[in-house]
């Protein structure tokens, strides 16, 4: 009977030590499991497309009225009157200001015949164009020397945009294209390439475009704008989004990282195309539709990757 227990207690210790060993290799297989899967960096994929592609290129425009009368004295003298002020509308043959002789003023009594009409030593100065008054250079009181500019009128219908194109881009524009103007305010318009000026800065190399908005719209001149001109359109183009495309510190070596299976991504060198603000065109290797390119957690991945998708 003592033996019998003897050796039923040694079973009973023997199983529990194969239980234990087994809890523990199996706890040990689903912690490496857990490692294994755990291991592969999460990221986010997107398939390449075949779209309308647009090269563009932004540049710095200014606002400008091609159309300006320069009021100027014809007679040196004292400014007696002024008629007009800035921003006031006027019209040709409108008043704009009156001045007094220096002689008229040293001796009012002066009285000049010219003609058949007497002088009474007062100038009238009127407009001879219609616009806005938008410069005004001298005061009641001042003097004025004969051939002195005394103030501007501007046609805000001539209103144009001034744009200098880096010369190297100016055989790839084609006048009368559409460009897209950005005010500061957010607005977005919509402008065509009327002239070309045809000489080049010396000091920056740039020429000298004349742009003309497609709807009539009051602006100031001299305003900083910003226009976007289309260079280029390819049609049927491969493209990714900008954040697929890795490069390294010079930039002269580009890849992506493309998923052979589930969990394996490797690397592929690529020849960029054109590209705009968020699509980049894929000239070699020719990809696939069905392609699944790594758009999220690439950045310091090694040349063949264990990943998981996260979605």
């Amino acid at each position: 009977m003592k033996q019998f227990e003897k050796v039923f207690r040694n079973n009973v210790t023997n199983m529990t030590l194969l239980t234990v060993v087994a809890i523990f290799i199996s706890c040990s297989h689903r912690e490496k499991e857990v490692d294994i899967i755990e291991s592969g960096a999460p990221v986010q994929v997107t398939n390449p497309k075949q779209v309308e592609l647009n090269e563009t290129i932004d540049l710095n425009a200014n606002t400008i009225f091609l159309k300006k009368e320069i009021v100027r004295a014809t007679f040196q003298g004292f400014i007696e009157k002024i008629e007009k002020n800035i921003g006031d509308e006027v019209k040709n043959g409108d008043l704009l200001l009156q001045i007094k002789t220096k002689e008229s003023a040293a001796d009012d009594s002066l009285k000049l015949t010219i003609g058949t009409e007497t002088f009474q030593g007062f100038i009238n100065v009127h407009a001879r164009s219609d616009g806005i008054l938008t410069a005004l250079n001298y005061n009641t009181g001042d003097f004025v020397s004969e051939g002195e500019e005394i103030a501007i009128i501007s046609n805000p219908s001539s209103l144009r945009l001034t744009l200098n194109v880096p010369y190297q881009y100016v055989s790839r524009m084609n006048r009368y294209s559409q460009c897209e103007i950005f005010l500061p305010d957010g607005k977005i318009l919509y402008a065509t390439i009327q002239r070309v000026i045809p000489s080049v800065d010396p000091v920056s190399q740039t020429q000298t475009f004349l742009l003309q908005l497609n709807d009539h719209i009051n602006l100031p001149e001299n305003l900083n704008v910003n226009a976007r001109l289309p260079l280029q359109t390819i049609k049927n183009a491969m493209v990714l989004p900008l954040s697929t495309i890795l490069s390294n510190e010079t930039q002269n070596e580009f890849w992506i990282m493309k998923l052979i299976n589930d969990t394996t991504a490797v690397r592929i060198d690529i020849e960029k195309g054109i590209e705009n603000d968020s699509l980049v065109q894929i000239i070699r290797p020719e990809l696939n539709l069905t392609d699944n390119i790594i758009s999220d957690g690439a950045y310091g991945l090694p040349d063949t990757a264990t990943v998981s998708l996260s979605r």
